[in-house]
């Protein structure tokens, strides 16, 4: 296990990507995406995560990209596309606002990280 400090957050487990990526989310039947994330780290948790050891904490101006309020549907699985070309199947684990007014979260990846 490794410990990461990324800006304000200290991260427990390894950070697959140090770059900066953007990422968006989209829901199911939907072709828009319905949140643009300014900043996203994949992070892989430590040993006690063994069923979704991947997470990924985001951080953005502004949580929803359109009319859809994302934090309602906390429970649906929606898909993540990063720049990268990965995508990948998660839930909404945490969101909240920062100082300054920006949303960040945590998303829970659902099986695998996986190239278009």
């Amino acid at each position: 296990m490794t410990a990461h400090t990324n800006g304000d957050m200290n991260l427990t487990g390894s950070v697959y990507k140090g770059d900066a990526m953007k990422a968006m989310l989209y829901m199911p039947g939907k072709t828009e995406p319905v949140a643009v994330f300014d900043h996203v780290d994949v992070v892989r948790m430590n040993d006690n995560h063994k069923a979704a050891p991947e997470r990924i904490f985001f951080r953005s101006r502004q949580l929803n990209a359109g009319k859809t309020m994302v934090e309602l549907h906390r429970d649906r699985k929606m898909t993540l596309k990063l720049d990268d070309g990965r995508t990948c199947s998660v839930l909404i684990q945490h969101s909240s606002l920062d100082a300054k007014g920006g949303a960040v979260g945590v998303l829970r990846v659902l099986g695998d990280l996986s190239a278009e």
